[in-house]
């Protein structure tokens, strides 16, 4: 009888720590408000070969969340993911500055705000070149034991 309850406690817990651990970590809505971007003003995805992530040093995301969004956006636009800043796109010659038609796209996370566990917000960028680029504040919630997009406001396109 004792093993029994047991059995029972720790797949309790187990279960307790997989739960608010997809409400916790951050690759799902990160995943959830690139792919938004992404799909805002496409003409700045045509030819897309590669995406770089800019993620702010302040915002609390752990190494396999960053793995995780990587991953994802790897496998759903099926092209090279870089970790490189503007500058550092530049300096690797994968950024000409006076070149307009730029082979990737720039997506910057610049601040995330949580207002309690079920709602955030996150400021994100899309760049292409010095004629496209992109920003939005995108709210989520927490519904239904998943995250979703429940408003994205642009602040500034060009």
């Amino acid at each position: 009888m004792l093993s029994v309850v047991v059995v029972f406690l720790i797949s309790a817990c187990a279960n307790g720590v997989t739960d608010s651990d997809s409400q916790n970590g951050l690759a799902e809505p990160y995943r959830l408000v690139l792919d938004e971007l992404i799909s805002t003003d496409t003409a700045l995805n045509d030819g897309m070969e590669f995406i770089s992530l800019d993620f702010d040093e302040e915002l609390p995301l752990e190494d396999s969340d960053k793995q995780s969004i990587e991953e994802y956006l790897q496998s759903r636009y099926n092209v090279k993911i870089y970790h490189l800043t503007y500058e550092q796109l530049v300096a690797q010659g994968l950024y000409d500055a006076g070149d307009t038609k730029r082979k990737g796209i720039l997506l910057s996370i610049e601040k995330q705000e949580q207002s309690d566990q079920n709602n955030m917000t996150i400021e994100v960028s899309k760049y292409r070149s010095n004629e496209g680029g992109l920003t939005a504040k995108v709210t989520l919630a927490y519904q239904q034991d998943q995250w979703k997009v429940v408003n994205s406001t642009p602040t500034k396109e060009s």
